[in-house]
């Protein structure tokens, strides 16, 4: 490994500023740049400005906003194709660009294909260009309009033909893709048009810094028993149907067996569905939380209902690194490997969801068991240790820069 100080150096472009991280994207940005620090410097810029300016504790983490609060508004770049792309002013690309001139970094990762329109200016400026794809966009639209077909709601997903498009055309321009789990590599190698290196890097646990490595005792019942946690962006359409279906159908049913039962919803942003929650009996919503430790410290169980979502839960990785056992749809768990019934449990229905929960909730030894090999499972498996791994091969650094052991893209 390098010394610290020298080494590889990397320019990670996200769209939000990821330090201090506060979104699933956020948390992925920054433990990626952690990761990457131990092989030499990293620049984390951000399109849209800082609110504060706060210094990352890493010496080697620089942090950047290619945008200033306030500033006059001028003409943007590109076209747009589809509507999750993002606006990116001529302002912020030529602040990247200079910044490019200034940091020389030797590989610049591009997070996600909202970004699309910085992939064709960066090809020309960037040693190693790397898209990020925190999900495979086009299969996650495709989850959402069946899952709000189910529900009978109008469809907010995106066309499916073209976010595909505009994926292809990424894929031709980069020189590697991350991904985030095997499922969704697999997902992205049936599609595109030439032979590329395609790497997994894991989602990490986030806050890793603020988990003690060491199983926690399971909260006492004094507040209720089970204390039932969902996290997450709440202003998202998957969590938002996701904590609205545990509100109004899957905690009515486990208080029918267990009284006792709470449910404590927290998130930024949550949308006019789930602030109307808050009435309901045993139902807590925590807005903008601080930190979610306090929460996690104090949960029983996590039960994570998605019937639509890409990459792989952040939520379901911290839960168990506290020590919390997850209950899931098979799609929420998608992509960690966790073996079931045994790491977590699973139904597909909600009805399902809630009889597990009723059933783990009485069993004490069995919830003892899932704390422990869940514990286990996650530190191994999506550590620091692994995360810095999983990085350095995404860098090529195994291969000394040698890209030439491409993944199969098939059309």
């Amino acid at each position: 490994m390098p010394a610290r100080g020298s080494g590889r150096r990397v320019l990670i472009v996200c769209h939000e500023p990821a330090f201090p991280p506060t979104s699933g994207a956020d948390l992925r940005n920054y433990r990626n740049a952690v990761a990457a620090a131990a092989f030499g410097p990293v620049c984390l810029a951000s399109v849209r400005p800082r609110a504060i300016a706060m210094t990352a504790p890493n010496p080697l983490i620089r942090t950047e906003a290619l945008s200033i609060e306030g500033e006059p508004r001028t003409a943007s770049i590109g076209w747009w194709r589809i509507r999750e792309e993002h606006r990116i002013s001529r302002a912020a690309l030529a602040r990247l660009e200079a910044l490019i001139l200034e940091f020389r970094p030797d590989t610049v990762v591009v997070e996600s294909i909202g970004l699309f329109k910085l992939l064709r200016p960066l090809r020309s400026l960037a040693k190693q260009l790397i898209l990020d794809m925190h999900n495979v966009e086009s299969d996650l639209s495709a989850q959402m309009k069946r899952a709000e077909a189910t529900a009978s709601r109008p469809s907010v997903a995106a066309s499916v033909p073209g976010i595909r498009h505009l994926e292809r055309k990424a894929l031709a321009l980069v020189d590697r893709v991350w991904i985030c789990s095997n499922e969704d590599r697999e997902k992205l190698m049936r599609f595109g048009g030439r032979a590329m290196p395609i790497d997994v890097v894991p989602n990490g646990i986030p806050n890793v810094e603020a988990i003690p490595d060491v199983l926690p005792p399971e909260p006492s019942a004094n507040s209720g028993f089970p204390v039932i946690l969902f996290i997450g962006h709440l202003g998202y359409p998957p969590n938002v149907d996701a904590a609205v279906r545990l509100a109004r159908t899957i905690l009515p049913r486990i208080r029918q067996a267990l009284p006792g039962a709470k449910l404590v919803l927290a998130g930024r942003g949550p949308e006019p569905a789930v602030l109307a929650l808050r009435g309901l009996p045993d139902v807590e919503l925590v807005e903008d939380p601080e930190s979610v430790a306090p929460l996690l410290s104090s949960a029983h169980l996590s039960i994570i209902p998605l019937r639509a979502g890409g990459g792989t839960r952040i939520k379901i990785l911290e839960a168990m690194a506290w020590g919390v056992p997850v209950i899931a749809t098979p799609l929420a768990a998608e992509g960690l490997g966790l073996v079931e019934n045994d790491e977590v449990l699973l139904s597909a229905s909600d009805e399902g969801l809630a009889a597990m929960a009723v059933q783990l909730s009485r069993d004490a030894g069995r919830r003892a068991r899932q704390r422990v090999r869940a514990h286990q499972a996650v530190w191994a498996r999506f550590g620091p240790q692994a995360i810095r791994d999983a990085v350095r091969a995404g860098l090529a650094l195994d291969n000394d820069g040698d890209d030439d052991q491409p993944s199969r893209i098939t059309p």
